[in-house]
């Protein structure tokens, strides 16, 4: 019997896993061969066919569960994924202990569990999405509005408008159920009890005076594109348009046919707390003592503060606290390295003086963005309510992120042109 290959050898001699395609015609072959263990229906196999069976049922098992214990690991952030890789397992493994004398029954359940677990490899090889961003995904068109509070909708429906597999949706609305975004009906269906778009529009809109009062936007300038503006508030571009219109209409922002939103010119508080948000900053306390500073590290702080809050998961609050200390000692690491001598300056000169900024290389005017962005970021995640300060946090991440990408182009000075 030819045993399957599920990988190549490299030169040290590590197995290096196979092209995608490779590996769905190994599976669907393997798939085939257990297909045929269970096939005498009519009963009349001798006790040694069982026993073939089963051996060769465990065979193919034993080849891909190492993959299927790896796909176990990266399940981070979905309890629901992690049982079901661990039922799965669990019930295609070798028993530790001789099962006694083998039935041809047991050889049809051992077959459909090793045939569970291949098909499930099957579905879950790249670029499938992982049931973690799945679940992210259902939360953002829950706070969106996409789907109201109360609506009852089927997996089926879900993964039809977000084109995602029915299966990794089911999966996603146990995680949601259990954080009590939905409730799951006895047939499946996920009933939305989350609150909804309440005010992030609004809470978009504070945030967004809040960098043009920093100076991050200086007057009649145009706001980043929606796409930028969403990667940088951590949220989806329809609420980012409900708080551009509100900036709109109290005048805060202007918008003619075709251009993107700018800054009124001549508005009162642009840059006039530049220097407040810079001064409660650098009072704000980071952990003290030494700090992984690599930018891999960074890049991991980055990621989970801002997976906590995609997930919309509720991290303890001393843990929330250590990463939100971690991202300060972070950001003014990384502000040194680009060159920002002191955090109590504002970056941005005098805010009377428009045709000066103008004159300002376009680094510089960028830089002194990402700083007000990291300020701002900052002492509002600190300063907010704890049903805010996840996404606040979230925020402070994002920018935090920028920062390190502006020291990296530049070679650590971010004041250089390129």
């Amino acid at each position: 019997m030819t045993a399957t290959n599920t990988g190549e050898q490299t030169p040290g001699g590590r197995d290096r896993p196979p092209a995608p395609d490779t590996m769905r015609r190994a599976l669907t072959s393997d798939l085939m061969r257990l297909g045929r263990i269970d096939s005498h229906r009519g009963g009349g196999i001798s006790p040694a066919a069982v026993a073939r069976g089963y051996e060769t049922a465990w065979r193919i098992a034993d080849q891909w569960l190492p993959l299927a214990r790896q796909r176990r690991r990266a399940t981070s952030g979905s309890k629901a994924d992690r049982e079901r890789w661990d039922a799965l397992i669990k019930a295609a493994a070798r028993p530790a202990q001789p099962i006694g004398r083998p039935s041809f029954f047991g050889l049809v359940e051992l077959a459909w569990s090793v045939r569970d677990l291949l098909r499930t490899l099957r579905d879950t090889e790249p670029p499938c999405v992982p049931v973690a961003q799945v679940a992210a995904r259902i939360a953002e068109a829950i706070e969106d509005g996409h789907y109201p509070t109360g609506a009852s909708l089927s997996p089926a429906r879900i993964a039809a408008d977000r084109n995602l597999p029915v299966g990794s949706v089911k999966l996603a609305l146990t995680d949601l159920a259990e954080r009590k975004v939905v409730e799951l009906s006895a047939t499946g269906r996920a009933r939305i009890t989350w609150p909804g778009p309440t005010d992030r529009p609004q809470q978009i809109a504070d945030t967004l005076r809040e960098l043009i009062a920093a100076g991050a936007y200086p007057p009649g300038a145009q706001l980043p594109v929606r796409p930028i503006l969403a990667r940088n508030l951590v949220c989806s571009r329809p609420p980012i348009s409900a708080a551009i219109r509100l900036l709109i209409d109290d005048g805060t922002l202007i918008c003619y046919p075709g251009q993107r939103p700018r800054v009124r010119t001549g508005h009162p508080h642009t840059g006039t707390k530049a220097i407040v948000y810079a001064r409660a900053f650098a009072q704000l306390p980071d952990l003290g003592g030494p700090v992984d500073l690599s930018d891999t590290r960074i890049r991991e702080v980055v990621r989970v503060t801002q997976s906590w809050w995609k997930a919309r998961l509720s991290p303890h609050p001393a843990t929330l606290d250590h990463y939100f200390a971690q991202l300060v000692g972070i950001a003014r690491h990384l502000m040194t390295r680009a060159g920002v001598p002191e955090p109590c300056r504002p970056a941005h000169g005098d805010r009377h003086q428009p045709q000066e900024r103008q004159k300002r290389p376009e680094a510089q005017v960028h830089l002194d963005s990402v700083i007000a962005r990291v300020t701002v970021g900052a002492t509002s995640a600190a300063q907010a309510a704890p049903e805010h300060r996840l996404w606040r946090t979230a925020c402070f991440a994002a920018a935090v992120h920028d920062l390190l990408k502006l020291t990296e182009a530049t070679g650590g000075n971010a004041t250089r042109a390129s």
